[in-house]
């Protein structure tokens, strides 16, 4: 399978802008990739204010993406904030030609951000099925919970989609391979880069991890995306002979 991710500056509480650069890179990866994955909240920044802007442009986001994924045969992953229920949540959605056909809740909010009392806690760690490939995502400081990647059926790619810190980038590239090294399975993982308006500065580090620990691809501070093809084939192999 051909995985791409792209990491940019999100354009502070702009959906309109930022799903055209997404557009852009969909065009540009047309017939290369079958995955494209993005950062946390690309479509509003790492915003503590959701409701200033209209909740329509949740289902316009899904909707742009739904129709980029049919006419580049893509399926797309990010976060972004979504309104149900009633609250807000922080949730990765994963959308192809057919739609939204998965989302889930981030389960740990980063309380010194003030996440926790704007947003709901998601409650349920989830997983789809992509081109016979086993997919468990998961939202930047899920992270540094292991305990929500100890599957019984273990899957066979973790994906995060992430607004980590600069101040913290190396915590974020230790930890991103050792869930690589725990669970045998590929990482893949998404940041954005920049400053927003909260002054968090971000180190991009977007990177693509094997199921041995070792990096396959990994970015600089600069926006831009990369693709890599990941083959099950090598990572069953493994397991089968490290057994661990």
């Amino acid at each position: 399978m051909r995985v791409t991710i792209y990491q940019f500056s999100t354009i502070w509480m702009k959906p309109d802008e930022n799903l055209e650069r997404v557009s852009k890179v969909c065009s540009a990866i047309s017939g290369q990739s079958d995955l494209l994955i993005l950062p946390e909240m690309f479509n509003t920044g790492y915003t503590m204010k959701p409701h200033e802007i209209p909740v329509q442009w949740q289902d316009d986001t899904i909707q742009t993406l739904t129709s980029l994924a049919s006419a580049y045969d893509l399926t797309i992953c990010g976060s972004i904030p979504m309104f149900k229920n009633n609250s807000w949540y922080n949730t990765m959605v994963t959308v192809s030609k057919e739609g939204l056909i998965h989302s889930y809740d981030k389960i740990h909010l980063f309380t010194p951000a003030g996440e926790k009392e704007v947003y709901s806690e998601g409650d349920l760690t989830t997983t789809f099925m992509l081109k016979d490939w086993k997919i468990q995502p998961l939202i930047c400081y899920d992270l540094r919970f292991p305990y929500l990647t100890f599957n019984s059926n273990q899957v066979d790619i973790i994906i995060y989609s992430a607004n980590w810190p600069e101040a913290r980038v190396s915590h974020w590239k230790a930890l991103l391979a050792a869930r690589a090294i725990e669970n045998q399975c590929y990482v893949i993982a998404v940041n954005r880069t920049g400053i927003d308006e909260n002054g968090y500065e971000y180190p991009g580090a977007s990177t693509i991890i094997d199921y041995s620990g070792q990096i396959l691809q990994e970015m600089d501070e600069n926006e831009g995306f990369i693709t890599e093809k990941i083959i099950k084939s090598e990572m069953t192999l493994y397991r089968k002979n490290y057994h661990f």
